[in-house]
C-alpha cells in the first residue's frame, strides 16, 4: 500500500506540480550495479547490460536540426535564455561536437547561478516574501552555490543562510544549528502539516527521489510499539482512532508507510508552523486540537513515549541522528542525493515528472551519476550539469521525438 496526500501527507499549502512529456526517457548509456544496502544507494539492482554501451562510434550521428533543437530545450532551464546568434552558428559549424563545448560556457555565464536559483525556489515552493518570512533564503544560497562553485550538497549542509546582499547571516528559524535549506523558515512553513508529514515528504521526494513505503534495507521502520494507536494499525480491525476510520491518511493501513515516515517527521518536531524554532516543545497531541498538531503552533510527533516525542534524535536511510542537521547531512552525502540531482535537472528541462516517478530510465540516472562522482565524490552543480547534459543517451532521448516526425 502507498501513501498519499493531505489530509494523508500532511500539506497544508498547495504541493508542487510536475508537467510530462518524453515518457520512459531511456538510455544509450551503460547502466551500473546499484547498491541494495541502506546507506543512500540505489534502491534496484539496474544491472550493467539493461542498456547497450555508450559507444559513440555505434550511435547514429545528429543532425544540426537535432542539436540546435536539444540545445533550445536545455538553455533555459540551464542558463536561462534562448541560444545565442554566435552558438546557434557554431552549430551548424560543428555540429553534435559543438554541445559539450556550449554546455560548459553557460555553467560560467551569470545566468547559470539565476537559473539554478529559479529551479530550487520551484521545487521548494519558496519565493518572494510575506510578512516576517524571508522566502528568498533557499533560493540566495542556491545562488551562491552555483555561483561560487561550491558542493552541491552544501544546499543541505550549509550552516548559514545568504541574505539579499549575498551576505553570509544566520538563519531565520532559531535553531542553534543549520541544515542548508531545510533550517529556514521558508522552506518549514510553505511545506508544513499536522504530524510534519509535509515537511518530511517534501524532503524525501525533492532531495532523494523517494516516496513511502520504502524498502527496509533502505530505511528501517519504527517499531510499532513506539508509535501512537492511529500508526500501528495494519488492518481495520486495527485502526481504533475514528478519524483515521474516516480517512485521515491511510486509515487502517498506516504503519506501512508511518513506520518510515515517523522518523523523518520526528526531525521536525521543534518547529512551528510559521518554522521557528521551539526549544520546549513536546510532540503531544492537543485534545481540544485536530488530530496531528500539538500546542503553540507546533505539531504533534508519531512517538507514544513522551520523551521520544519531544525529542529530535531519529534516523535517516537507517543511521541514527541527534536531528535535522545530521539527518541532512546523511542526505546529502548519499547515492539517492546524487541520482536525484541528475533527475531533477533532466525533468526542468524536459517537462518530465521529476520526484517518484518513473519518467525517466533509472539506468541512466545511474550512468551519469557514476560520471559526475568519479572525480569528485562532492561534486558542484556544474558538474552535475556538464555531466548530464552532455549525456549521449541524454540527448539522443530527447530528440528522439523531432526524428519520429521525420519518419
Amino acid at each position: 500500500m502507498g501513501c498519499s496526500d493531505e489530509p494523508n501527507a500532511g500539506v497544508e499549502p498547495d504541493g508542487p506540480t510536475s508537467g510530462t512529456g518524453l515518457e520512459g526517457m531511456s538510455s544509450g548509456a551503460q547502466g551500473t550495479q546499484g547498491s541494495t544496502d541502506g546507506t543512500g544507494g540505489d534502491a534496484t539492482n539496474t544491472g550493467t547490460d539493461a542498456m547497450p554501451p555508450d559507444d559513440d562510434d555505434e550511435l547514429e550521428p545528429l543532425s544540426n536540426e537535432d542539436v540546435r533543437f536539444y540545445l533550445q530545450r536545455v538553455a533555459p532551464t540551464v542558463v536561462g535564455r534562448s541560444l545565442s546568434y554566435d552558438e546557434t552558428a557554431e552549430i551548424e559549424e560543428r555540429g553534435e561536437g559543438a554541445i559539450s563545448d556550449i554546455v560548459q560556457s553557460w555553467v560560467h555565464e551569470p545566468g547559470f547561478a539565476e537559473s539554478i536559483r529559479y529551479l530550487v525556489q520551484t521545487q521548494l515552493h519558496a519565493s518572494g516574501s510575506d510578512g516576517d518570512i524571508d522566502f528568498e533564503l533557499p533560493g540566495n544560497l542556491a545562488a551562491e552555490i552555483a555561483r561560487d562553485g561550491l558542493p552541491w550538497s552544501t544546499l543541505l549542509t550549509a550552516d548559514y543562510c545568504v541574505d539579499a546582499l549575498d551576505n553570509h547571516v544566520q538563519c531565520d528559524t532559531g535553531a542553534p544549528y543549520g541544515a542548508g535549506v531545510l533550517a529556514t523558515r521558508a522552506y518549514l512553513s510553505s511545506n508544513r502539516g499536522r504530524f510534519n508529514l509535509g515537511r518530511a515528504k517534501v524532503m524525501l521526494e525533492v532531495f532523494a527521489c523517494q516516496a513511502y513505503p520504502m524498502a527496509v534495507s533502505i530505511q528501517t521502520p519504527l517499531d510499532k510499539t513506539a508509535l501512537i494507536p492511529m500508526f500501528r494499525a495494519e488492518t481495520m480491525d486495527e485502526q481504533t482512532v475514528e478519524e483515521a476510520q474516516g480517512g485521515f491518511g491511510n486509515g487502517v493501513g498506516c504503519y506501512s508507510c508511518h513506520s518510515q515516515f515517523g522518523a523523518h517527521a520526528q526531525l521536525f518536531v521543534k518547529y512551528d508552523l510559521d518554522g521557528r524554532f521551539r526549544s520546549g516543545a513536546t510532540g503531544l497531541q492537543n485534545p481540544s486540537d485536530e488530530l496531528g498538531r500539538s500546542y503553540n503552533g507546533l505539531y504533534a510527533s508519531h512517538l507514544q513515549d513522551p520523551a521520544s516525542a519531544s525529542s529530535e534524535s531519529s534516523q535517516m536511510f537507517g543511521e541514527p541522528v541527534d536531528g535535522l542537521r545530521e539527518a541532512a547531512e546523511i542526505l546529502a552525502y548519499s547515492r539517492f542525493f546524487t541520482k536525484c540531482t541528475v533527475k531533477n535537472l533532466i525533468a526542468a528541462s524536459f517537462g518530465l515528472l521529476a520526484g517518484t516517478s518513473e519518467d525517466i530510465d533509472p539506468t541512466l540516472l545511474s550512468a551519469i551519476a557514476d560520471a559526475v562522482t568519479a572525480d569528485d565524490g562532492d561534486p558542484t552543480i556544474s558538474a552535475y550539469v556538464t555531466a548530464t547534459f552532455t549525456n549521449s543517451g541524454v540527448v539522443r532521448a530527447a530528440v528522439a521525438p523531432l526524428r519520429a516526425q521525420d519518419t
